[in-house]
């Protein structure tokens, strides 16, 4: 399907216009959330990721770089995505708004195929800017533990990760069978966590080999992250000097920062990877904030945008892939995210710079799409009219 090419401006004919016909509202760009932005327990920028696959020629990259590109934009919030490409439940395809033209973008197969590129190819996750001298120990090396500690090795901080089994996974090794997530995968997956500088102490059991107390003098925060396991067992408390210990009760029970008071916690059965992961990256952010001294703000997401505000007539009709075997081709990889339909989000289509006879739409370099001159708008809304993303509106 080709949306993008270079267009010479139509010249559209009109009544010059008076004071008497011009509109009060003006047009402008108001982004919104994609419904598979929205459904995202980690809250991934599905979006941007597939258009940087979709639109790879028009950014001037290769398919290998827009693959890589958008594995790093996965990245910024899930560091499974080989891994989640095959359990999650996929929410993201339930909302997806292309199922009301001809079928939701299977997501979750993309992410597969871009995660399992990575680990074919080597990828390795950005090493941190800077290293910070605060060390923090997380209890628990299942997907919750092991994406806190992800996203706090990435901020900086120096990180061990103490879990009592032989092998870190938690759940995704010793409850998910090999056959749905295969050990090498697995092992890529958690290896792109340790080669940022996470130290991976296994057989080590709280309590037995190491102390409650002994965590506390030598770390400047602890996170229990034991997920099935019973967290009510080990003393949880605060200290007089601020030190954070946080009891993973997956899910829904984490504090909201760092200093709260956890003395019971009653650790409750996850069905859901994705979930975990989600709530793993909550609670680095948590600890990161009450390390730096500033308020814990959870991230919110708008309202997404549903098929009924965008111009589905305006996307040529192209059904799902039907791929030859269960893992995509690249083929088929660049031909399903082609039918994103960048729901909420300028795609650079040109359909407004087209239809605007007031020259209110200037070009961009690509990726910063437009610049909008206000002072020369109308309020025609021709640019609404014909938006197919439900990008602009009048205001």
């Amino acid at each position: 399907m080709v949306l993008f090419k270079d267009a010479k401006k139509p010249v559209i004919k009109h009544a010059a216009g008076t004071s008497a016909e011009a509109g009060a509202k003006r047009a402008v760009y108001v982004e919104k959330a994609a419904p598979c932005m929205e459904a995202c327990p980690s809250g991934t920028d599905v979006r941007k990721w597939l258009v940087a696959v979709a639109q790879h020629r028009a950014y001037g990259r290769t398919p290998m770089q827009a693959f890589e590109a958008a594995w790093q934009t996965i990245l910024e919030h899930n560091p499974f995505p080989a891994i989640c490409g095959r359990v999650c439940q996929h929410p993201c395809n339930l909302g997806c708004n292309r199922k009301s033209k001809d079928g939701a973008v299977a997501v979750n197969r993309l992410e597969q195929f871009i995660g399992d590129m990575a680990i074919d190819r080597g990828f390795r996750a950005p090493l941190p800017a800077v290293l910070l001298e605060e060390k923090i120990a997380v209890v628990g090396a299942g997907p919750a533990g092991l994406a806190a500690a992800y996203h706090l090795a990435r901020k900086g901080y120096r990180v061990t990760l103490f879990d009592a089994a032989p092998a870190a996974g938690g759940m995704m090794r010793y409850r998910i069978p090999r056959t749905v997530i295969p050990a090498e995968i697995l092992d890529a997956e958690i290896a792109n966590i340790l080669a940022l500088g996470v130290e991976l102490r296994t057989n080590c059991a709280v309590g037995r080999d190491v102390s409650v107390d002994e965590l506390r003098r030598q770390h400047a925060a602890v996170f229990f992250a034991m997920g099935l396991q019973k967290a009510a067992e080990i003393e949880l408390r605060d200290g007089a000097d601020g030190l954070g210990v946080l009891a993973g009760t997956l899910p829904g029970g984490i504090p909201e920062t760092p200093g709260e008071a956890a003395q019971q916690a009653e650790p409750k059965v996850v069905n859901s990877v994705s979930v975990a992961i989600a709530q793993g990256q909550r609670v680095a952010e948590a600890i990161a904030a009450f390390l730096q001294q500033r308020p814990f703000v959870p991230r919110t997401k708008g309202a997404a945008i549903r098929s009924e505000k965008l111009k589905l007539d305006w996307y040529k009709p192209a059904a799902p892939v039907q791929p030859a075997s269960e893992a995509l081709s690249q083929e088929e990889a660049l031909a399903e995210a082609a039918r994103c339909m960048s729901c909420g989000m300028c795609m650079d289509c040109e359909t407004c710079w087209m239809y605007c006879s007031k020259n209110c739409f200037v070009k961009l370099a690509k990726g910063d799409h437009y610049k909008l001159k206000t002072e020369l708008c109308n309020g025609c809304g021709k640019c609404v009219d014909s938006c197919p993303c439900g990008y602009i509106e009048m205001n």
